[in-house]
């Protein structure tokens, strides 16, 4: 007959396999980005530690406060999304400056413009978080700054790597009005069309229409004052 404490116990309970700090990290990381998508920045760090099922001085461990979980975010939401894949659309001098910039903001909409990630951007800007901040400036170098220089070149003007605010402009027009088409649509619930493809191509309708004559502003400009 087998001794006692050698049988199996009915209710023995299998042990429980201790997470490692990279997946601890990340499941912080992803329950920070909901919280924050569901109620904004001004929610505290306590119900973010029980979605994670952690206690609230072990997330600490991992990011001393919530600033630096917010940064955190802000690189797994924002700049991992990024597709190295949109910089090769976007150089591809084969195709006309129009057809890249569409084919990229196609991919880069359906990519991106998830309730989650519009909904964090939302709230970014209401609190004046440096997630905007910092997100405008990937914004403005690898896509805006890059439609300035590709067109003007494609316009036989000099490749000249400096942009000017006012040559910008035009471009964040562009990116600021798609952003606000999926805010109304995915977080403010208005009524807006569903078809993605027509706002993107009626917006480079227009920053195609007034473009050429803001970049001829500018050289005058330039030449007026000897720059």
């Amino acid at each position: 007959m087998p001794k006692i404490d050698s049988l199996p116990t009915q209710n023995a309970r299998p042990k429980r396999q201790r997470k490692s700090s990279e997946q601890r990290v990340s499941d912080i990381i992803e329950a920070a980005a909901d919280h924050f998508a569901e109620i904004g920045f001004g929610g505290g760090t306590r119900e973010i530690a029980k979605r994670v099922g952690v206690t609230q001085p072990l997330l600490y461990r991992y990011f001393p406060d919530k600033d630096s979980l917010i940064e955190a975010v802000y690189r797994s939401v924002y700049l991992e999304s990024w597709n190295a894949d949109w910089e090769a659309i976007l150089q591809d001098r084969s195709q006309s400056v129009r057809s890249r910039f569409d084919a990229f903001y196609r991919a880069y909409t359906q990519a991106n413009f998830t309730p989650r990630w519009l909904r964090i951007s939302y709230f970014a800007g209401l609190r004046d978080a440096h997630i905007n901040e910092w997100y405008n400036h990937l914004v403005e170098e690898l896509i805006l700054k890059q439609l300035v220089r590709e067109h003007r070149i494609e316009l036989g003007q000099p490749d000249d790597a400096y942009v000017s605010p006012a040559e910008l402009e035009p471009a964040w027009q562009i990116h600021g009005g798609l952003l606000h088409y999926g805010w109304r649509r995915h977080v403010l619930n208005l009524p807006v069309t569903n078809d993605m493809g027509q706002v993107i191509d009626d917006a480079l309708d227009m920053y195609f229409a007034v473009a050429a004559n803001v970049y001829a502003r500018e050289a005058d400009s330039d030449a007026d004052t000897g720059h």
